[in-house]
């Protein structure tokens, strides 16, 4: 427990880092920029997420592991769909992805404070 405890005191940064993301791709996009895409492994929560908590999956109450499923699926999505565009080289159906990613992170965010919500109780 003490990995998603962590992961959760320090939300505020992760929810930060995902919203800083999408602004960067899209101003790569803007400026034709090349923009270095991470892997849902590769960044800061990934990272936290995959060393710390997932590791530890089976010793959490079923509703936590399913939480945990739901915001690693929706993650890795997030950087899976971010991946598709080539910010140097844009086209017009990015700014669909933009908003796909822009959903799907939104989701994130809930997901993962519903998960707050359920460890504190």
């Amino acid at each position: 427990m003490v990995g998603l405890l962590s992961l959760l005191r320090d939300l505020d940064i992760y929810i930060s880092q995902h919203a800083l993301y999408i602004s960067k791709l899209e101003r790569a996009i803007e400026n034709r920029q090349p923009f270095e895409h991470k892997t849902c492994r590769e960044c800061a929560f990934g990272k936290k997420f995959y060393q710390e908590v997932y590791p530890r999956m089976e010793e959490y109450e079923d509703n936590i592991k399913e939480l945990l499923h739901q915001i690693e699926k929706l993650h890795c999505g997030f950087h899976e769909i971010a991946s598709k565009i080539n910010t140097q080289n844009p086209k017009p159906e990015d700014m669909e992805i933009i908003k796909k990613i822009k959903e799907h992170s939104t989701h994130l965010f809930q997901l993962l404070l519903t998960l707050k919500r359920e460890i504190l109780k």
